[in-house]
């Protein structure tokens, strides 16, 4: 997508939603020195808390890094909610999501804020951030479920959102289905999100088997997705997930989704904060950011990088 199409498009988005957002590509939040990354540790796929300096290691740019502090945050959250509510959403389905949706709402403290934006074949911003959680229910209420999926278009909205926020921001996006309605091109979103410190969680729903050919299919749809997106649409939120530093879940059922949904928001407090002052790399331009942890078993989970 040439460079004045995709402003255009952002610049149409924004008008929908009534956003003021700026043109320049979004840049890694960090002070004039500090860089801040988010980190999720796990073992056996459950959060592990009590961490230091002395258990992370951090390459930028390939260049080792001193971690000037850890921070497992007691601060409040931004829970920017993108949720699809496209035809194959519709009866029970959504009344699962309804559910879903005030979980999450309900997991967060009084401190923490929200937004919520819906996608079916046109986004809406149903809850501008940063709003209290009592603000959920109204706006869930009057969610209906009808029209095609501009799942592209949303996430790349919901990223622009993280202009009017302050502190850390996690956003869920639910979908069941692949994108068949956007006008932005998916390899220009995933730009924007690695630009962006928005950690994504995704939540989609698949009932294909889990033997290991399927497996395999899976992961060398996800290796070409780069190079074919239109021919693996199915492995959208995957990246995206991945360049964030977020997880996605694959459920099977609907009724799994409140359950996911809370787990998302407490799993994010979970989530580390490594605080250092580069040193030994260029200031300016892409960083790739390499985050390791000790002790066996243990995994770090962190975006791919940033801009500066």
């Amino acid at each position: 997508m040439s460079g004045h199409l995709r402003a255009g498009v952002l610049l149409g988005l924004a008008a929908v939603l009534g956003l003021g957002v700026a043109l320049p590509a979004q840049t890694f939040r960090s002070g004039a020195d500090a860089v801040m990354v988010d980190v999720l540790v796990t073992r056996g796929g459950q959060p592990v808390t009590g961490l230091t300096t002395e258990d992370f290691t951090l390459f930028d740019n390939d260049v080792p890094q001193q971690i000037d502090a850890v921070l497992l945050e007691e601060v409040p959250i931004t829970l920017l909610l993108v949720l699809d509510i496209s035809g194959s959403v519709g009866g029970r389905g959504l009344d699962r999501l309804r559910a879903a949706a005030l979980a999450a709402g309900a997991a967060l403290r009084p401190d923490d804020r929200v937004g919520l934006l819906t996608f079916s074949d046109r986004v809406r911003l149903r809850v501008e951030p940063p709003a209290t959680a009592t603000q959920l229910p109204e706006a869930v209420g009057r969610l209906r479920a009808g029209g095609a999926t501009a799942l592209y278009d949303a996430t790349f909205a919901a990223l622009a959102l993280r202009e009017q926020t302050l502190g850390r921001i996690v956003m869920l996006v639910f979908s069941d289905g692949d994108d068949t309605a956007s006008w932005l091109e998916p390899l220009a979103v995933l730009d924007s999100a690695q630009r962006s410190d928005t950690v994504v969680y995704a939540v989609t729903l698949d009932k294909e088997s889990d033997n290991f050919r399927d497996r395999q299919r899976r992961a060398l749809a996800h290796e070409w997705f780069p190079i074919e997106p239109d021919l693996f649409r199915h492995q959208y939120l995957s990246w995206l997930v991945e360049y964030t530093g977020g997880s996605i879940f694959v459920e099977d059922d609907f009724d799994r989704l409140p359950a996911v949904f809370e787990q998302v928001v407490n799993e994010f407090r979970n989530r580390y904060v490594l605080a250092y002052a580069p040193t030994g790399v260029e200031f300016g331009g892409w960083h790739d950011l390499d985050v390791r942890v000790t002790g066996r078993g243990r995994r770090a989970q962190a975006r791919r990088g940033y801009l500066r």
